[in-house]
């Protein structure tokens, strides 16, 4: 059977590969992870040159308003904000690859081997799979589409303000692509562990009230708690991931909710003005419009899908508690051993809880998750009121 999941993560591979993020290469077949003279030169060339581009560009004072034909300070301001922002994450992308290899590889081994060593995840992630793919390639479609409208409206000095933006851009979308893929595949490894959890639960609670108290009873309540041990040390091993990915993209992490939060006050804010100035006063024709309120679509699309991605992990992780707490329901006279384990793995989750957070400054929850939209809301009332005040 045509493995079409697979070939998706290669043109993956093969995409960070050419615009210069993946400085290593994969041997799919044999699942190997490693460092080539070639991956290494090729991979330090690019960046060389898209430095040397960036620094060139900064040097002849490229413009980085790249929205509007005619916009006043306010809008300029807010522009340049969210384009030196974009262009410092790309950036800082590619100074991780290289400061962070080895950590990067180690991460694509343990993508590589959940990917290899559970058919099961590979089968239920796979829809989700190609639905970021499509997201990824849309946006990065409608950002040349975007750079060739640029080009022929306003010429090649704004043009290359949107190709510096949109290449930064690439660059981080890459890295949380790969993000993304190993929190997939964390949350379907923490859905088969509940749903094995579950198993072994409804059996011990049938098993403590039908107790026949014989070599049947006592090899079953074993047999459970050898499931029950396995099913804990799977839960450890996938904490260790999640905890181990918020140390790799630390700071990656921080500078794309900066960013994020950032552009989305500056864009709530461009489109008042859209609708407040008109297109023609502000030098955008039709198309331009699409084309930007399509890549405005997908590129929040892909933002709250690696957002509820990792939402969704802590609320497998909460279920997982809540499952054990269904314990309390048995009757008086399981094995002592399987009595024992139950308690082993709520300890194990007591003493090690599951936080997710942003290099211990932003807490990912659901609460915090609220208050963000209440505060990008409020941000961008003030600024609407700032405009509306002296402009």
């Amino acid at each position: 059977m045509f493995d079409w999941v697979g070939c998706l993560l290669r043109m993956v591979y093969v995409y960070g590969f050419v615009i210069g993020v993946s400085n290593f290469e994969i041997d799919w077949r044999a699942g190997r992870v490693f460092r080539s003279i070639r991956s290494t030169a090729y991979a330090a060339l690019i960046n060389i040159l898209i430095v040397v581009t960036m620094s060139f560009q900064v040097a002849t004072d490229t413009n980085l308003n790249v929205m509007f034909g005619n916009a006043n300070k306010l809008h300029e301001y807010v522009v340049v904000v969210m384009s030196v922002l974009r262009i410092i994450a790309g950036l800082t992308v590619l100074l991780i690859r290289w400061t962070q290899r080895c950590k990067v590889m180690k991460l694509v081994r343990i993508l590589i081997r959940l990917y290899f060593d559970k058919p099961q995840i590979k089968r239920i992630s796979r829809w989700a799979i190609l639905a970021k793919i499509m997201t990824v390639t849309s946006k990065d479609f409608l950002q040349v589409a975007l750079s060739l409208e640029v080009l022929g409206r306003l010429g090649g000095r704004q043009a290359m303000g949107m190709y510096m933006q949109f290449g930064m851009a690439a660059l981080m979308s890459y890295a949380l692509s790969q993000h993304y893929l190993v929190m997939l595949f964390v949350r379907v490894e923490y859905q088969i562990l509940n749903s094995e959890l579950e198993q072994v639960i409804e059996e011990s609670c049938w098993l403590s009230y039908h107790s026949p108290r014989n070599g049947v009873f006592m090899t079953r309540c074993c047999y459970l708690a050898d499931r029950l041990e396995d099913i804990g040390k799977r839960q450890d091993e996938v904490q260790s991931i999640v905890t181990y990915l918020g140390e790799v993209f630390g700071v990656q992490g921080l500078l794309t909710f900066t960013e994020n939060y950032i552009s989305s006050v500056g864009n709530t804010y461009l489109i008042f003005s859209l609708f407040k100035y008109g297109r023609e006063r502000l030098g955008m024709p039709l198309n331009a419009v699409i084309l930007s309120a399509c890549w405005f679509f997908f590129h929040y699309l892909d933002a709250f899908r690696s957002h509820l991605i990792m939402l969704s992990i802590l609320d497998e992780h909460r279920r997982m508690a809540s499952l054990l707490q269904e314990r309390s329901v048995f009757a008086q006279g399981l094995d002592v051993r399987l009595e024992q384990t139950f308690e082993t793995y709520l300890f194990q989750l007591a003493r090690n809880p599951l936080k997710m957070h942003v290099m211990h400054m932003f807490p990912i929850s659901h609460s915090f998750t609220t208050a963000m939209f209440g505060s990008i809301a409020m941000n961008s009332i003030y600024l609407i009121q700032y405009d509306m005040q002296y402009f």
